[in-house]
């Protein structure tokens, strides 16, 4: 994804140049007859367009970098998507004021930066809502954000902690606070599996025979406590 954010990023960044010395590129104006092209401010409107698409490129590639830095990574993924649905509406609506030809104006744009606005919002409250534990015969599941579902037979040991590692990186995950979802390199443990909702122990650690650990506690600490007699039954069945 990092590689993706850089490539679109300069991308809008080198055909902001490029509108801006071919203003024939944009569209709307090329198919434009000869007598409307005339009214409108094509200098201010080439100009207008190359700084928007500069300033949705910078934001998709700094935006990634920051908010994958503070570790909504599911925000950071998502920049491409917001940057171009608001800023590309923004930029038509805003561009209207170069052409002074008379047409029939929409409001439309107006709502897709607040749908985007809502999007993010939603994203960001959907991760605290807590993983709910639902018990198979030979698996257990965890729903919600990052929830995943594994089988017993994967399991090779279960403990209760009374504290974790220190997280060095967050890979691919959510993490505000106390609340860690998703993937995260971990001091000694390497690249873990967390679903931590709470700060607070006990944290329950699932081993995997193939070496890789999963990390999991709930605000109440009876509710990771139950989680571990429970699966510790499934274990010795």
């Amino acid at each position: 994804m990092d590689i993706l954010s850089l490539i679109v990023g300069l991308f809008m960044i080198g055909l902001g140049f490029l509108v801006k010395s071919a203003p024939d590129l944009i569209a709307g104006y090329s198919t434009m007859p000869e007598d409307k092209k005339k009214n409108v401010d094509i200098q201010g409107l080439s100009a207008y367009m190359r700084n928007g698409l500069i300033t949705i490129g910078l934001c998709i590639i700094i935006g990634y970098f920051v908010f994958k830095w503070i570790g909504f990574t599911m925000v950071a993924s998502s920049m491409i998507l917001l940057m171009t649905t608001v800023g590309l509406s923004v930029m038509v609506l805003n561009a209207q004021k170069y052409d002074k030809n008379k047409k029939q104006k929409t409001r439309l744009t107006y709502f897709i930066p607040v749908i985007a606005a809502f999007f993010v919002a939603g994203l960001i409250m959907y991760g605290f809502i807590p993983s709910k534990v639902s018990y198979g015969n030979d698996s257990v599941r965890f729903s919600g954000m990052y929830g995943f579902e594994i089988n017993i037979d994967e399991i090779e040991k279960t403990e209760l902690a009374d504290a974790i590692p220190p997280i060095k990186i967050r890979t691919n995950g959510f993490s505000f606070m106390s609340v860690n979802k998703g993937f995260f390199t971990l001091e000694n443990y390497g690249r873990t599996r967390l679903l931590v909702h709470s700060g607070k122990h006990p944290y329950l650690i699932l081993s995997k025979k193939n070496g890789d650990k999963i990390i999991l506690n709930f605000k109440d600490s009876f509710h990771t406590e139950e989680v571990y007699k429970r699966i510790e039954a499934l274990r010795d069945n």
